[in-house]
């Protein structure tokens, strides 16, 4: 084997002492290799420069040759690929033999290269895993076919309101934050001593809203408490509200699955009375609150004027708190967002609440725009009392959610005869409600005329099997129906079909609407059909290509019509297209860095979300059977 001097960054690749017995045909061959290494490289770092122009992204059309990860490098323990290093610097980066800048370039280069590899791997990762999961869906939705409700009965009670299974923190974990609440501490860490020794200040992601962080707990600039997850439990609760009564910073009051029970309930309603106006929002999820407990909340948050939302999702207020929400909607002054989502309210409590409000007459028109009943067992009565709702005068509703309902196609039908008659929804989701091509036709029929609505969802819910809900199974008989809708409806935004059973010649006639539109910003529809290889398959597929790309450049137009010239459309799908979704001004307020990192950290694979609770843990018992209500201990009795 030949040696190799090894040259410093000084040496000029010229320089290079190579001795063999035949030292022109190894020093030719070590040259031309470091020729190839050089056009490789050029050529990688133009195609990296291309990319620089999407906003560091790098895009599906490039490609860096993963090969480059086995450059030479300088500082390499084989003499020969330290040496080749330094060719390769001179020949991309001519210069003084004497100078170190060629190779200082060259290494930085190969820096960005290796990192431009390790972004297309990752996107590689992500789309093979976007494929697989396509794939998961089209199975699962293709496995159920259509729901048909009389042969596959559902319960109309909802899914069941178990909070997601956790353990009580401890009280000396929890003491440091509630000690810098009842001192009066805000987000800044000098507000009080315990800010200065045990908390971080930091900013929240995204929005860069200014935290300040303890073991649990954290405070926002914008006023939030944030303690979802972190456990407070019944034992707890009593201290966390005392700290509460001397601070008058906070007005957001996040504490969601904290299985505070009736006894939190009750603490919370004992601090109502004192303090009726201090909180803007209460978001109360996954509590264990039941009705008895929920009715003493009602009774002091009617005695507000300055509670705006109250979010009480996989709470077990039961169909017998229907009137009881019926108060709380029609007494609460300035009550906007009411979250019910998996509350076991029922088909029956949710058709005797919307029995109750569209029959409800006032003066001055109800504050409520906003109201969550995903997952709480709406059938045929609770769509058609809504619809009675919907229809009438007193109607302020602005967003309907209704997802994991079994609604199937005549509880959709149901429901679209008041949306017919509707002047005021914005937003409607009705995924995985089990609608079939009756439903499907009737509802945008219904929508045809809609003077408001900006935001239609009528795919498939993630949560779906997990909730014992049904997929909707949408077919190419009702294409027509949705493309008239879209072009008829000036005001639509966001249209969603998911994962459905349209063939892909049907969706591209939907995709034609979706071209013409002037307000569209984002459509989503993918056929879960099997591809076959017959020549109109074939020609739609390669049509669909071109109506993807007329569509995707519609919607760029929109947004920048919408939002201005410096919004990009990437910008748009990180930010405003969330709040086509929900509305900002309330759901702003409950954002929770534990539930963001929880929910990051699980769609990496990082973390496994529990779902059920363990057969022998008898802590949902212990926080039941504490309060005043003792809803636990009468069912024993029972």
């Amino acid at each position: 084997m030949a040696a190799v001097t090894v040259l410093d960054c000084s040496q000029s690749f010229h320089n290079v002492n190579i001795h063999s017995h035949d030292d022109s045909k190894i020093g030719e061959t070590f040259l031309n290799s470091a020729y190839e290494w050089t056009d490789k490289i050029r050529k990688n770092l133009l195609l990296l420069g291309e990319a620089s122009k999407t906003d560091g992204i790098l895009p599906n059309s490039v490609v860096i040759d993963e090969s480059i990860l086995d450059t030479p490098r300088r500082r390499s323990a084989d003499p020969e690929r330290a040496t080749l290093a330094v060719m390769i610097a001179q020949l991309l980066y001519p210069g003084p033999s004497d100078s170190l800048g060629p190779i200082i370039k060259y290494e930085a280069d190969v820096v960005k290269l290796r990192k431009a590899i390790l972004q297309q791997r990752k996107r590689d990762i992500e789309e093979a895993t976007a494929r697989n999961s396509l794939r998961s869906w089209e199975d699962r939705i293709r496995r159920q076919g259509p729901w048909n409700p009389e042969e596959d009965l559902l319960s109309w009670n909802g899914v069941s309101s178990l909070p997601m299974p956790v353990k009580i923190a401890a009280k000396e974990t929890l003491e440091p934050f509630f000690d810098h609440l009842r001192s009066g501490g805000t987000h800044l860490k000098d507000s009080t001593s315990r800010g200065i020794e045990d908390a971080v200040e930091a900013d929240e992601p995204f929005y860069d809203t200014q935290t300040l962080e303890f073991q649990k707990g954290v405070v926002y600039s914008d006023h939030r408490m944030d303690l979802c997850k972190m456990v407070v439990g019944h034992t707890n609760i009593g201290d966390l509200m005392n700290s509460l009564r001397t601070n008058e910073f906070i007005t957001h009051f996040l504490l969601g699955n904290n299985i505070i029970g009736p006894h939190g309930a009750y603490c919370i309603a004992e601090f109502l009375k004192e303090f009726p106006n201090r909180m803007d929002t209460w978001y109360l999820a996954g509590n264990c609150i039941d009705a008895p407990s929920f009715e003493l909340l009602v009774d002091q948050w009617t005695r507000s004027t300055s509670v705006t939302n109250i979010w009480l999702k996989r709470n077990p207020l039961m169909a017998t708190s229907a009137m009881n929400v019926y108060r709380l909607i029609t007494e609460t002054k300035n009550l906007r967002t009411l979250d019910l989502d998996q509350t076991e309210l029922g088909d029956a409590g949710v058709a005797e609440l919307f029995s109750a409000l569209a029959a409800h007459k006032s003066e001055a028109p109800l504050a409520l725009r906003h109201i969550y009943l995903n997952m709480n067992g709406i059938g045929f009565r609770g769509a058609t009392a809504i619809a009675d709702y919907l229809s009438s005068s007193s109607c302020t509703l602005t967003s309907l959610y209704m997802t994991n309902n079994p609604l199937g196609s005549a509880g959709v039908t149901a429901l679209s005869r008041g949306l017919k008659e509707n002047k005021t929804l914005t937003r409607l989701t009705l995924a995985s409600v089990g609608m079939g091509d009756e439903g499907a036709t009737a509802l945008c029929s219904s929508l045809v005329d809609h003077p408001t609505l900006t935001m239609l969802e009528i795919g498939h819910s993630y949560a779906t099997e997990d909730l014992g809900m049904r997929y909707n199974w949408i077919t190419d008989r009702s294409a027509s129906s949705i493309a008239n809708m879209v072009q008829s409806l000036h005001t639509l935004r966001y249209l969603s079909l998911g994962y459905c059973s349209i063939s892909t010649a049907g969706i591209n006639s939907i995709l034609r609407s979706v071209c013409d539109s002037e307000s569209l910003e984002w459509f989503n529809g993918k056929t879960v059909l099997l591809n076959t290889r017959d020549e109109l398959e074939i020609k739609a597929r390669q049509e669909r290509v071109g109506l993807l790309k007329t569509a995707q450049e519609l919607f760029e137009k929109n947004v920048r019509k919408q939002y201005g010239d410096q919004l990009t459309y990437d910008k748009f799908l990180a930010d405003q297209k969330r709040w086509l979704v929900n509305d900002e001004t309330d759901v702003r307020k409950i954002d929770s860095v534990y539930r963001n990192r929880d929910a990051g950290m699980a769609r990496r694979g990082l973390k496994k979300l529990d779902k059920w609770w363990d057969q022998d843990d008898d802590t949902l018992q212990e926080v039941m059977a504490q309060g005043p209500t003792c809803s636990y201990r009468k069912r024993l009795a029972a």
